[in-house]
């Protein structure tokens, strides 16, 4: 007897998603569209198979935040990962494979998962390149485990530093944020597996920073910036997957949003991949936003509009026949959104491959090599925004006070969505604290299901064994083999430490003790900032702020350090905060959350061993006041006016009780050394639309250290009928030179990339004068000259291009 066509791989996908689909009854269409936690079939470490059954008789969707099965063991998530799929494969009747999906940000957050810095950290480094063999680990050790879907990467354009979800993001620049999407896709779905990217659309620019809160946008924006990551994904890296965020625009949360899903996303964009709700989005139209009457409801109208599968648990989705029984939903709907998440199950493979290898698990899962190249990002991702008197790198011949709530630490470096951060939040559920827990969904889980034993209970997956190594802290950063500032630091100096104070209490009491040691060292090096995580954490999800103050006491810290009248090297973890006074402050490296090997990495840097190469990818403002402060502002609409300087004065002078300016500018960072510049060439001034603009430049090393430089083009079109930005980025290349070393970067850039909406709401390059600015900085801009583009108007949607060619030589 032949195979069916949908079990026969010689067949191309489209034929045996359409054989398959002929084949279901509206129940298993139904409940591929559907999303289950572990929580719900797992408990004391077994799968309760009458669980199973009762939700995935008829086949199911995906498992999502399956790495919760891993925080224990990897040999244990790999037998329950075969062990779901024998079940689907052999005990459902069309035998459809199932998705085991996770979040995996940093890395595959499970036991012996390499754990990596946070993505601002990766756009701080500006090398695309370590991103996507960065994916490609997280990508290797996913599958391992069986895990075939990630829910990253995370690609808002963050412009906003209250927002407590800034560090998931690649920072404020659309071009930047571009680049590392594109990588870190292609780095994951080499491994075979799929990226949901998130957040669709404009989940970052909500009033106030606030989670979820408003997003106040108009199309021309939502298009040029807000969507350009998720289209070149897509187009470049043949994106799987997205995720609708929680965001409301224009008076609809966007997973009912017709107009930002069949318009935007399916026609302009052209996206034919999966679009999955946030956790709980759909109970959130419903309870939040009170758009509909029943949480049924609410998910009739996502599917209505064109959002295809419910996360985490899928307490309406699994009633959608219902409707279509009714006559309130065309079966053509559902079957739309069915093909979608089929097509994805046979790119993977699953048909032919659902079982993965139990044996050797552990080669495929993190070594020293692998714990070596986060410590490398950490050391690249590093900014030194001031080294007064070259203060750094420091010599040996000094003792040095160690002082702050970070430099002893060895988790509050690490990101949130890590491996740390879910055993952190497993163990406060455990505890029955959850009301400390800022995880979205958690909370809308218990509320909407009572009964279910979703995240209220996510902690019975586990043995009770398990929890003699959940419960110990210290057992796992061993194992994870961080090491500490001050750990590192004691072997090469001289150290007196005191933690001053920690992250968020109110006790003076090491304060004194914090300010002896500063008077008896030479050189104090102070660590602030904040944590990050889910529980009990200054910043993440859900944990926004109102000021860029430092938290708890650490700024009475610093006060009384300054008194001392020593120098301090000021090291600033999780965000940016305002200081109230420099005094005697005299470098400032932004650490950001670089991981668990930032120890190392840092102590590199202050000795001189690493040369800081790090460029900001966001702006620091002066003073919360000045948010939302971007380089990229509208002209006539930000610290930079092109027009009548008088008329400026006079209209638009800027605050009158502080300056406009930011304190440092998107793209800068310093170097121990220094680096010249020259030789600019622009071949054509005049290019045709649709053609290429090609420039060279050299640049040298003219000082004594080794180090890296970001050289940085950016471009602003003079002649639009529409207010554009001052400038935009178009290019970037990081390039490593020796003292003295002397080379050549050419820098080929499309047209195609420098479309924008016109007045007549088309997607255009256009004839007129264009600024070309090549700089190391969005404000240190070493040249610029005019370019005149010619030729006929083009319209560019769905033939754009998204990436400046570069070369080395």
């Amino acid at each position: 007897m032949n195979k069916p066509i949908y079990k026969n791989a010689k067949y191309n996908i489209e034929d045996r998603v359409n054989d398959l689909l002929s084949r279901m009854t509206l129940e298993e269409k139904v409940m591929q569209l559907c999303s289950e936690l572990p929580s719900n079939f797992i408990f004391n470490g077994e799968i309760d198979y009458t669980k199973l059954k009762s939700f995935g008789k008829n086949g199911y969707g995906r498992i999502t935040q399956y790495s919760l099965v891993g925080l224990v063991s990897p040999q244990k998530i790999v037998k329950t990962s075969n062990s779901i799929q024998k079940f689907f494969i052999e005990e459902t009747r069309l035998g459809i494979p199932i998705i085991l999906q996770s979040e995996s940000l940093v890395g595959y957050p499970g036991k012996e998962g390499t754990i990596f810095p946070s993505m601002l950290n990766l756009a701080a480094t500006w090398e695309p390149s370590l991103v996507k063999k960065m994916a490609e680990i997280i990508g290797e050790e996913c599958h391992a485990v069986g895990i075939n879907t990630v829910m990253s990467p995370v690609v808002d354009i963050s412009r906003d530093l209250r927002w407590g979800r800034c560090y998931e993001t690649f920072g404020e620049d659309v071009y930047l944020t571009t680049q590392m999407g594109i990588n870190y896709v292609k780095g994951i779905q080499s491994k075979n597996v799929s990226c949901i990217a998130k957040h669709f659309l404009g989940y970052a620019e909500t009033q106030g920073g606030l989670n979820t809160a408003v997003t106040r946008l108009n199309k021309k924006e939502l298009y040029e910036v807000f969507a350009t990551p998720f289209e070149a994904m897509d187009k470049i890296a043949n994106l799987d997957g997205m995720m609708a965020s929680y965001s409301e625009i224009d008076g609809l949360p966007v997973g009912c949003n017709k107009e930002i899903i069949h318009d935007l996303l399916r026609k302009t964009m052209g996206f034919k991949g999966l679009l999955t709700s946030d956790g709980a989005a759909i109970w959130k139209i419903y309870d939040y936003f009170k758009i509909a009457q029943t949480y049924a409801e609410a998910g009739l109208l996502a599917k209505k509009a064109g959002l295809d599968t419910e996360i985490p648990v899928s307490g309406t989705y699994r009633h959608l026949t219902d409707f279509v029984k009714n006559n309130k939903l065309n079966e053509h709907i559902i079957d739309e959104s069915v093909k979608r998440v089929l097509t994805i199950k046979f790119k993977l493979g699953l048909f032919e491959k659902p079982y993965i290898e139990e044996k050797n698990i552990f080669n495929q899962l993190t070594n020293n090599t692998k714990k070596k190249f986060s410590e490398q990002i950490a050391e690249n991702s590093i900014v030194l925004l001031s080294n007064k008197e070259h203060i750094l790198p420091i010599t040996s011949n000094c003792t040095i006070g160690l002082i702050g709530p970070h430099a002893n630490s060895k988790k509050y470096p690490i990101s949130g969505y890590s491996y740390p951060a879910y055993i952190e939040m497993v163990q406060a559920l455990k505890n029955k604290s959850n009301k400390d827990i800022s995880f979205n969904g958690v909370i809308d889980e218990e509320n909407k299901m009572q009964d279910s034993q979703s995240f209220n209970s996510m902690y019975n997956i586990f043995q009770n064994t398990d929890w003699n190594y959940l419960n110990n802290t210290n057992t796992i950063m061993q194992n994870i083999q961080t090491t500490t500032l001050k750990e590192e630091l004691e072997t090469f100096y001289k150290l007196n430490y005191s933690m001053g104070c920690d992250i968020t209490n109110t006790n003076f009491d090491d304060i004194e003790n914090a300010y002896k040691i500063a008077q008896e060292s030479d050189i104090t090096i102070l660590t602030v900032g904040g944590n990050c995580g889910w529980v009990n954490v200054t910043i993440g999800e859900g944990k926004d702020r109102c000021t860029l103050d430092l938290p708890g006491l650490q700024q009475k810290l610093l006060s009384k350090l300054q008194m001392a009248n020593k120098p301090i090297i000021l090291i600033m973890y999780g965000t940016i905060y305002n200081i109230s006074s420099t005094k005697n402050i005299k470098a400032i490296l932004y650490a950001g959350l670089p991981g668990p090997y930032s120890g190392k990495a840092i102590a590199n840097i202050i000795k001189g061993n690493v040369n800081p190469s790090g460029k900001l990818p966001f702006t620091i403002p002066r003073s919360v006041g000045q948010i939302p402060i971007y380089y990229n502002h509208k002209v006539g609409s930000g610290y930079h006016s092109i027009g009548d300087k008088a008329m400026s004065t006079i209209f638009s002078g800027g605050y009158i009780d502080g300056i406009y300016s930011p304190l440092y500018p998107f793209g800068f960072g310093l170097s121990y050394t220094s680096f010249l510049i020259s030789d600019i060439n622009i071949k054509n001034k005049i290019i045709k639309l649709g053609d290429d603009i090609k420039l060279s430049c050299k640049i040298k090393n003219t000082g004594s250290f080794a180090g890296s430089e970001v050289v940085q083009i950016y471009y602003y079109f003079k002649e639009a009928h529409v207010i554009r930005p001052n400038k935009q980025l178009i290019a970037f290349q990081k390039i490593t030179l020796k003292s003295n070393e002397c080379k050549t970067i050419l820098f080929t850039i499309n047209t195609k990339q420098l479309g924008y909406y016109n007045e007549e709401m088309q997607f255009v390059i256009e004839p007129g004068m264009a600024n070309l600015m090549i700089g190391t900085s969005s404000e240190d801009i070493i040249y610029q000259t005019n370019i005149q583009l010619i030729g006929n108007p083009l319209n560019i949607i769905g033939n754009r291009t998204y990436s400046s060619q570069n070369k080395i030589i």
